[in-house]
C-alpha cells in the first residue's frame, strides 16, 4: 500500500532530484505528479487525489503559504509538507498554522528526507486503517440488516426504511450451495466453515474481476447474497462464480436474481438447503485483508525482519488454535500473501489457481501443528519470491552505485558521496553493499584503487607520487602505507617485480 505524493516547486531541478530520492528512500511514497506553483497543484489535487503534498514557499502564482491554507480548506485528509530556507521560517509557521505537518531545509539530502517520510507514511497509514475499519463496521452493520430481513427477524421502521433506501435500484443475487459433501470429494461435515470462507473469498474476487462494487452477506450457512448495482458484467460474475466453485471447490451453486429486495422478507427463514446446522463464520475476508495490509507495509518500508518475524508469529498462533480454526487462520495468511505477492512483486495470480489445491491439502488435517507445517511451507515460498524481487532491484542500485564508484575512484568518492547518488540513506546503502558484495565499501574501494594502481606500477614511468594521486590519495606516504598493507609489499618494490 503505497500512498500517493505530489511535489510543488518552481525548480524543475528539485523536482526531479526530490523525486528520485523518494522513489529510493523505502519510506512509502509515489510520485503521482508535478506542480510548478500552487495554482498547477490546486489543479492536480483535484486529479489526481494526492495522499502527501511537498511545497516550496516561494513561487509565482501562488506561494506555499496559500496552498496550505487552500488546501486545509479542502477538507480532505492531505497532509502537507513544506520546503524552505532559513529566512522563510516565518513563512513555514504560517503554514504549520494550516495545518502543514513539518517543514524541510533546503537542500535537503536522500538520508535527511527518509524521516519525515516515514513520519508523514505512518500518519497516511494509520489513517487508511481507521477509514477501513469505519467501512469495515458500515458493511456490516449492513450485512446484518439485509441478513435479518431475508430470515424475517423484527426490525424497527427506521431499519426496514435504510435498508430499502440502500437496495433501492440495485439487484440482490442469492446463491445456494446444494450441500458441502458432495460425492465427487472427501469432504466432512466440519469442512463447511473452510468451505464457507473459500467461497466469500471467491465472490470477492469475481466481483473485482467482473469490476462490480456490491455487498456480500452469508444470508445462512449455505446462502449466499450480493447486492449489487445493475450491470452487464452481472452475468459475467454469476457465471463465472458458478463454474470457479465447481472446478476449484467441486461445488454445486445455484443462483437467482431479484429485482428488488421488498417482497423478500423472510424468504429465508424456513429454508433448510444442505443442512439444519447455522455454521455462520466470522468475516475472514476482513481478517485476510487486515494481514494483507500489514504484509504491503512491511514490503514498501523494505522491513524484511520485521515482516518475517510478522509471519512466523501468525505461525505460533496457529498451533494454539483448534485446528478448524487453524485452517482458517492458514488460509487467510495464505490468500494475504498471495495477494501482496500479485500488487507488489508482480507475482502470479495465486489468490484463485491456489485455492482449489489448499483446501485439498487443508481438508485431512486433523492437527493444528499439521497446519503450521503447511503454512510454514507458504510463507518460505512468499519469502523466497519477496527476496528474489528484493536481489532485483538492489543488483541494480548495486551496479549504479559501483559504476559510480569506478567514474569517481580518483576523487573523494566517500560512501556518502555514492550513497547519495543512488538516492539510499548510507546506513541502507552500507548495508545493502556489504550484503550482496561480500565485504565493505570502504575495503571494496581500497581494492579497486590498488588494482588501478598496480597497472599503472607495472606499465607506466609515472611517479609513486602521481600514481597515488591518480587513484585517490592525496598523501603518497599514506598510499604506500595502504599499499603495503594490503599488497604486502611497497609501490617500488612491486614495480620492480613486475
Amino acid at each position: 500500500m503505497k500512498g500517493k505524493l505530489l511535489l510543488v516547486d518552481d525548480e524543475h531541478l528539485i523536482r526531479r532530484g526530490l523525486s528520485k530520492m523518494i522513489e529510493a528512500s523505502h519510506a512509502g511514497w509515489t510520485v503521482i505528479g508535478e506542480a510548478e506553483n500552487g495554482v498547477q497543484a490546486l489543479s492536480l489535487i483535484e486529479e489526481l487525489e494526492p495522499d502527501l503534498v511537498i511545497t516550496d514557499i516561494r513561487m509565482p502564482e501562488m506561494d506555499g503559504v496559500e496552498l496550505c491554507q487552500r488546501i486545509s480548506e479542502l477538507g480532505r485528509s492531505i497532509d502537507v509538507m513544506v520546503l524552505t530556507a532559513h529566512k522563510d521560517f516565518e513563512f513555514a509557521q504560517a503554514a504549520l498554522r494550516y495545518g502543514a505537518i513539518d517543514f524541510l531545509l533546503k537542500p535537503i539530502s536522500a538520508q535527511e528526507l527518509v524521516p519525515p517520510l516515514e513520519k508523514a507514511y505512518r500518519l497516511y497509514a494509520e489513517r487508511q486503517e481507521q477509514a477501513e475499519r469505519s467501512q469495515l463496521e458500515q458493511n456490516r452493520l449492513f450485512e446484518h440488516q439485509i441478513q435479518s430481513w431475508l430470515v424475517g427477524l423484527p426490525m424497527d421502521e427506521d431499519a426496514v426504511a435504510r435498508l430499502q433506501m440502500t437496495c433501492e435500484g440495485r439487484q440482490l443475487l442469492v446463491f445456494a450451495v446444494d450441500t458441502y459433501t458432495p460425492t465427487s470429494k472427501s469432504y466432512r461435515r466440519e469442512d463447511a466453515r473452510l468451505l464457507q470462507f473459500a467461497l466469500l473469498n471467491m465472490m470477492k474476487e469475481w466481483l473485482t474481476i467482473s469490476q462490480l462494487s456490491g455487498s456480500i452477506t452469508n444470508v445462512k450457512h449455505d446462502v449466499f447474497a450480493v447486492l449489487t448495482d445493475k450491470s452487464y458484467s452481472l452475468t459475467s460474475f454469476e457465471l463465472g462464480l458458478v463454474a470457479s466453485t465447481q472446478s476449484l471447490l467441486g461445488l454445486t451453486l445455484r443462483s437467482e436474481a431479484y429485482e428488488s429486495v421488498r417482497p423478500l422478507y423472510g424468504h429465508f427463514a424456513s429454508y433448510e438447503g444442505s443442512g439444519k446446522a447455522e455454521l455462520q463464520i466470522p468475516d475472514h475476508a476482513a481478517r485476510s485483508k487486515s494481514i494483507q495490509t500489514e504484509v504491503m507495509s512491511f514490503i514498501v518500508q523494505g522491513k524484511t525482519e520485521q515482516l518475517r518475524e510478522y509471519l512466523e508469529m501468525h505461525l505460533r498462533q496457529v498451533t494454539e488454535m483448534n485446528v478448524n480454526d487453524a485452517k482458517i487462520e492458514g488460509l487467510s495468511t495464505a490468500l494475504a500473501l498471495a495477494a501482496a505477492s500479485k500488487r507488489a512483486l508482480d507475482g502470479e495470480d495465486a489468490e484463485e489457481k491456489g485455492l482449489g489445491e489448499w483446501i485439498e491439502a487443508l481438508q485431512p488435517i486433523r492437527l493444528s501443528i499439521e497446519v503450521a507445517e503447511w503454512l510454514s511451507k507458504q510463507i518460505q515460498a512468499f519469502m523466497w519470491l519477496l527476496n528474489s524481487w528484493l536481489a532485483g532491484k538492489n543488483v541494480n542500485l548495486l551496479d549504479k552505485a559501483i559504476a559510480y564508484m569506478e567514474r569517481n575512484y580518483e576523487g573523494a568518492c566517500s560512501i556518502h558521496d555514492v550513497a547519495q547518488h543512488v538516492h539510499l540513506s548510507v546506513s541502507y546503502f552500507s548495508n545493502l553493499f556489504k550484503k550482496e558484495t561480500g565485504e565493505s565499501y570502504t575495503n571494496y574501494l581500497t581494492k579497486f584503487r590498488l588494482e588501478k594502481a598496480k597497472i599503472l606500477l607495472s606499465n607506466t614511468n609515472m611517479k609513486i607520487s602521481e600514481i597515488a594521486e591518480s587513484v585517490g590519495y592525496e598523501d603518497p606516504n599514506y598510499f604506500t602505507t595502504v599499499f603495503r598493507t594490503w599488497v604486502h609489499c611497497s609501490p617500488s618494490e612491486y614495480r620492480k617485480m613486475g
